[in-house]
């Protein structure tokens, strides 16, 4: 892709200079840079449904006060364009240090997902309906005797909490995601994963990532009215999060899909990480 072009048809935008990103597990990105700006601009599959509603939220949350990287419309007035069979977007670029495993940095994660689905509170769905549309690759659970009974017995556990509390998700709440600007403020990045679901699906994930002592407490500080809700059901929605890893790792072997690793020894890893995760 020639993203000088891109960006000078597309936003009319003309960059100095362009530099390669590391690449995400599903998508490309480059860094472009003028005088007065710096964007990133990210390509996905055409495929991806998820990608411009993730875009659309984190122009809400920009909007409510939360730095994410928001999206910046194209000459048409649109937040994606397609541009060579791929999805493609221009974002304001997030610099800063990318938290790590400080407490004050893991205080820092559970505060910002706290304030997140404060403003992207939604009403509640099915969550039936929701786990399967999350667990998408049947086909594959097969790959392995232990994957299938696993998932299932996850979403078992889950259906059997009932009724929860939804919000927009960022969907993969991972450190490297969050940013410190020199200001002390905290920016979100990396929306193309994001859903709308039990917020205990983005507190089992930054508890996975990070490290839940100091995380999910100081998601409860900000959200303390859910405190209940966590202490009953975090542990069986970590289960739900290893079981999407179980899956997705599943089909990336099976497609031999490669994007964003070394090679498929790091598939393997994600599949064996979820299996060990189940005590197996």
């Amino acid at each position: 892709m020639d993203v000088a072009e891109v960006l000078r048809e597309g936003w009319d935008l003309k960059p100095s200079r362009v530099e390669v990103l590391a690449g995400g597990m599903n998508s490309a990105a480059w860094l472009a840079v003028a005088d007065e700006w710096q964007v990133v601009l990210k390509a996905v599959s055409a495929e991806d449904s998820a990608f411009e509603p993730g875009l659309e939220l984190a122009a809400r949350l920009d909007d409510g006060g939360v730095l994410t990287g928001r999206p910046w419309p194209s000459k048409s007035g649109r937040l994606v364009e397609r541009v060579d069979g791929r999805q493609v977007a221009v974002l304001e670029y997030v610099g800063g240090e990318e938290l790590g495993e400080s407490v004050e940095d893991q205080v820092a994660i559970g505060d910002l997902l706290g304030r997140v689905h404060s403003v992207a509170a939604l009403e509640s769905g099915e969550l039936g309906d929701w786990l399967q549309l999350l667990i998408q690759f049947d086909d594959v659970l097969d790959l392995e005797p232990w994957i299938r009974p696993a998932v299932e017995g996850a979403v078992a556990d889950a259906l059997s909490l009932g009724q929860l509390t939804w919000a927009w998700l960022h969907g993969d709440p991972a450190a490297e995601a969050f940013r410190r600007q020199p200001d002390g403020q905290v920016g979100l990045i990396d929306w193309g994963g994001a859903m709308q679901g039990p917020i205990l699906y983005d507190v089992a994930s930054a508890a996975m990532y990070n490290t839940p002592t100091h995380v999910v407490p100081a998601y409860l500080a900000r959200r303390p009215e859910l405190a209940d809700e966590v202490d009953r059901g975090l542990d069986i929605f970590l289960a739900v999060r290893w079981a999407v890893q179980a899956a997705y790792f599943a089909w990336r072997i099976t497609n031999n899909v490669l994007t964003g690793i070394a090679g498929p020894a790091d598939n393997l890893k994600g599949l064996t990480d979820a299996r060990r995760s189940f005590g197996l």
